[in-house]
C-alpha cells in the first residue's frame, strides 16, 4: 500500500529526525508527497535535509482534484493528498485533525501521529522508552501537546 504524507506529519519526525521510523513502521521504500505539500516544506528550515531523502520520495502532480475532494476549511496541501489517496487506496499520514476526519469521512486510511506511534509499539519498532523520547522531542521541537489520554494509551 502506497503511503501519502501530508506536511504537518513529515515535518514533525524531521525536527526530531525519526522520519527514517515512517519508513519501517510502513515496509516502504518510498513516500508519496503531492506538490502543494512539498511546495509548503521549501519553506520549511530543514528543507536542506529534505533534498538529501528525495530518491525515497515520490512527488505526486495533481492535475485535478477527486470529484468528493473539495473542502474551504483545508489547504490545497491537504487537499491533493486526500485526493491521490483516495483516488490510488493509499493511507494518508496526517496530524491536522480536520484532515484526518474529512478523509476518514471518504473512506481513507488515515494515521495520526498517536495511531502511528501505537503501530510502531504494536510491531515492536519501538518501547515505550522510545515513545517517551519521541514525545518529549516533538514537545521540544515541534511545540505538540498530547492528552493525558493519548499518553496513557501510548506509555501503556
Amino acid at each position: 500500500m502506497q503511503t501519502v504524507v501530508d506536511t504537518d506529519f513529515l515535518s514533525a519526525f524531521f525536527k526530531i529526525n525519526r522520519v527514517e521510523l515512517i519508513y519501517k513502521a510502513l515496509e516502504t521504500d518510498k513516500l508519496c508527497v503531492t506538490q502543494a505539500v512539498f511546495e509548503e516544506l521549501t519553506k520549511a528550515p530543514f528543507f536542506n535535509r529534505l533534498a538529501e531523502l528525495m530518491e525515497k520520495i515520490e512527488l505526486i502532480s495533481i492535475d485535478n482534484l477527486h470529484k468528493k475532494v473539495h473542502s474551504s476549511k483545508l489547504g490545497k496541501g491537504e487537499l491533493e493528498s486526500i485526493s491521490y489517496a483516495l483516488e490510488t487506496n493509499s493511507v494518508i499520514l496526517t496530524n491536522d485533525k480536520k484532515t484526518g476526519e474529512f478523509a476518514e469521512d471518504l473512506g481513507v486510511k488515515v494515521l495520526d501521529i498517536v495511531s502511528f506511534l501505537l503501530l510502531c509499539k504494536e510491531i515492536d519498532l519501538i518501547s515505550v522508552d522510545d515513545i517517551k523520547n519521541i514525545l518529549a522531542s516533538l514537545n521540544k521541537y515541534d511545540y505538540m501537546e498530547f492528552s493525558q489520554e493519548q499518553r496513557r494509551l501510548l506509555l501503556k
